[in-house]
């Protein structure tokens, strides 16, 4: 008997399964839409919540500053004497005189403010004083009001360094306008016994500085001083004394 020889078997062929992923481009942009617009309204919310502290901030500001300032300061210099350049500036003491103007004006519609009695002006140029008065009661009511009142600013005998001399009559000289520093020693509203002086500055004939507030150069100073004489202030600026001519 024969044997039966089976024939070899055939390979089988791996099968692989593909297996078909789907498609998620569009959920995905929806998602990214989705998410793109919660991030800008994110954003926009906190742009506006800034914008509202920053807003009550400058608010904030603005009451606590017309709270303890509620004055606003402006002077202008209307004439000067006793500065020519040919005369005066070559000597080592000067007498000169400012004709200024001085303005008030509340910042508060519910009160008024005045030049309480003590209220000092005085003028320098480069640091240097050169005239001071006592500056008369003067009152102004609540916003918008506003009062004026002249006042003659003066000194006599003042030394006076031959720089800060010479370099004021090169600004005087040939029409020119020397720019000078007027300060208001002015009592404080929020505090009866404080002083605090502000700065203004201008030149001779300058209108617009009348329009032009002063600012805060210093604050808690003492009381100034009313006695006449150099460094101090006449109890009547408006009369200034006379006296010869300086050798």
């Amino acid at each position: 008997m024969s044997a039966v020889i089976a024939p070899p078997a055939e390979h089988e062929l791996p099968v692989h399964w593909a297996v078909a992923e789907p498609d998620n481009t569009q959920r995905r942009g929806v998602l990214g839409g989705v998410r793109l617009r919660i991030d800008t309204v994110c954003l926009v919310m906190v742009c506006m919540i800034l914008i509202a502290v920053a807003f009550l901030a400058m608010m904030i500001v603005a009451i606590v500053k017309d709270w303890t300032q509620p004055a606003s300061y402006s002077v202008a210099i209307d004439s000067v004497a006793g500065l020519d350049p040919e005369t005066d500036l070559p000597r080592d003491t000067l007498n000169p005189e400012f004709n200024l103007t001085l303005r008030l004006a509340s910042q508060r519609a519910d009160m008024g403010v005045c030049f309480e009695a003590g209220t000092t002006v005085a003028v320098y140029y480069g640091g240097v004083l050169l005239a001071g008065a006592a500056v008369p009661a003067l009152c102004a009511g609540p916003r918008p009001s506003a009062e004026e009142e002249s006042v003659v600013a003066w000194g006599r005998g003042v030394p006076v360094p031959r720089l800060a001399r010479d370099r004021l009559a090169g600004d005087l000289r040939g029409g020119g306008a020397a720019e000078f520093d007027v300060t208001l020693t002015v009592q404080r509203y929020t505090y009866a016994e404080s002083w605090d002086v502000v700065l203004c500055s201008g030149k001779v004939g300058d209108a617009a500085a009348l329009i032009t507030p002063c600012s805060l150069y210093d604050e808690n100073v003492q009381e100034p001083s009313l006695e006449p004489g150099y460094g101090g202030y006449s109890s009547q600026p408006e009369s200034p004394p006379e006296t010869g001519d300086d050798g």
